[in-house]
């Protein structure tokens, strides 16, 4: 099915699951169909990436129902919306994106879906990398500084008190969580920096399947090389396979690191050809699933940083809020 007809048939699903497209507004605020004087449900918040779906899962607590359309381990890069994902968006009454051009299939869903919602772009604030032949010339992987995160956190939380109303017990039990993920995530920074300052400086070099760790070498002052580019949709040529290999001769890598949501086949050929031990995975696009220890964004933050802190030859010392100052 090609990409016009695809959303046709999602629009056409959508249409019947709002029962004619009738507006959010009549059918209730929550997204669900109101039942009456005294019906209460929980407000729907559909959230496109894991990543926001663990944030927003930890911030709106108990108050709101959170639903993701990207699973563990999906790649948002490459996914197809389906005709769940419509049924979905027109039961919601608030919508997070990540933005940046990550998921460009997003507002073809949003539109198709009928109904009104708000949407929102969690990525809002952010000082984007610029990055030339990605979709918008920007990297959209801004999860990977902490500092930009945290504005996402603080958007995300924004959006949800707005959404049960800021003078509400829901609304005011939303502002504190939300401080304390602000502040968790602002003192996993701080630890992150500390434990890539540990690597020696020739092999402060970060090499991975594709280019979405441009954010974190920002942030934490290291260089970072991917073989594919910002898109995991784009293809590496031989040619950057080859300058790749050159990079980890020259500076004596002494590993190179597979994601878990991209095709190790590219950095297994730089191992081969270099003798670099292949390291991870990484987590870049996806928190990871159920038992990989990276379930919720700060446990994929913190895997990540042991696994390059450790494998570069730096002095890895676990995370403690506590020491943190949290």
């Amino acid at each position: 099915m090609d990409r016009i007809s695809r959303f046709a048939w999602i629009g056409f699903v959508a249409c019947m699951l709002a029962m004619g497209c009738e507006p959010a507004k009549k059918r209730g605020a929550t997204g669900g169909e109101a039942t009456g004087e005294g019906a209460s449900k929980k407000p729907v918040v559909v959230v496109t990436t894991t990543m926001l779906a663990s944030a927003a899962k930890e911030i709106g607590g108990d108050a709101v129902e959170v639903r993701a359309i990207m699973k563990p381990g999906g790649d948002p890069h490459l996914y197809q919306p389906r005709p769940s994902d419509a049924k979905m968006v027109t039961e919601s009454a608030l919508v997070i994106t990540s933005g940046l051009h990550l998921e460009g299939w997003i507002d073809d869903l949003v539109r198709n879906a009928g109904g009104e919602r708000t949407v929102v772009v969690a990525s809002q604030g952010v000082e984007p990398i610029k990055m030339e032949g990605s979709p918008g010339g920007v990297d959209p992987h801004f999860w990977f500084d902490l500092q930009e995160w945290s504005k996402a956190s603080e958007n995300i939380t924004d959006a949800m008190v707005g959404l049960v109303g800021e003078e509400s017990d829901a609304g005011k039990d939303i502002s504190k969580r939300g401080a304390a993920y602000s502040a968790r995530v602002k003192a996993l920074h701080t630890w992150t920096g500390e434990q890539l300052a540990t690597v020696p400086e020739k092999q402060r070099i970060l090499i991975t399947s594709h280019d979405a760790f441009n954010y974190f070498g920002r942030a934490y002052k290291i260089e970072v090389v991917g073989i594919q580019g910002v898109s995991t949709e784009q293809e590496a040529s031989q040619r950057d396979v080859a300058n790749v290999i050159e990079q980890v001769k020259a500076r004596e890598a002494p590993a190179i690191f597979v994601e878990s949501s991209v095709n190790p086949s590219l950095i297994k050929q730089v191992a081969s050809e270099t003798g670099a031990r292949v390291a991870g995975p990484l987590f870049s696009d996806s928190v990871g699933a159920s038992g990989s220890g990276a379930e919720t964004f700060e446990a994929m933050f913190v895997k990540n940083v042991e696994e390059i802190t450790t494998n570069l030859g730096g002095d890895y010392k676990a995370f403690s809020p506590a020491e943190q100052g949290q």
